[in-house]
């Protein structure tokens, strides 16, 4: 696989304004999830993948950068890109650029994470189907990350 950016476009609905009548800073995140699990689903790992293997992503930082205000009904386009990884992409960071539709940003997401084997609660090497996936993701400010010492059972 080449590298490439995930794109996803969403609709901000009424659910995602605060009171001052533009989008409220979780409503960011909420869409930001989203798009992650709808890179992952065109990747070719369904949602359900998590459930049927037992493992799940864990997020260790979380945050958002606001630059424009965006209000009820406007479409943003939202990408992916991978700013950091361990060697086997089991420790990770990914950045979410969200733009309004006149290509002007409106945010900046990040997060990052690890993935999280739901019997032991204990960190695990991803599949290869999810390293690979993360492989062909598009770099930006790329950072290498130390190779993760997982602990056993």
């Amino acid at each position: 696989m080449s590298p490439a950016i995930f794109t996803q476009t969403v609709e901000v609905r009424w659910s995602d304004l605060d009171a001052n009548q533009h989008m409220r800073h979780s409503a960011y995140a909420d869409l930001c999830t989203h798009a992650r699990l709808g890179w992952l689903a065109q990747s070719g790992f369904a949602g359900g993948e998590f459930a049927r293997l037992g493992l799940g992503p864990v997020l260790f930082q979380e945050s958002t950068e606001y630059f424009r205000e965006v209000h009820l009904g406007e479409v943003l386009t939202i990408d992916i890109r991978l700013e950091a990884a361990s060697p086997d992409y089991g420790r990770w960071k990914l950045r979410q650029d969200m733009h309004k539709a006149d290509g002007r940003l409106a945010a900046t997401h990040r997060v990052a994470g690890a993935w999280l084997d739901l019997a032991t609660r204990k960190l695990i090497a991803p599949p290869a189907v999810l390293a690979e996936i993360f492989a062909a993701l598009t770099q930006v400010d790329f950072t290498p990350l130390p190779q993760p010492q997982y602990r056993s059972a």
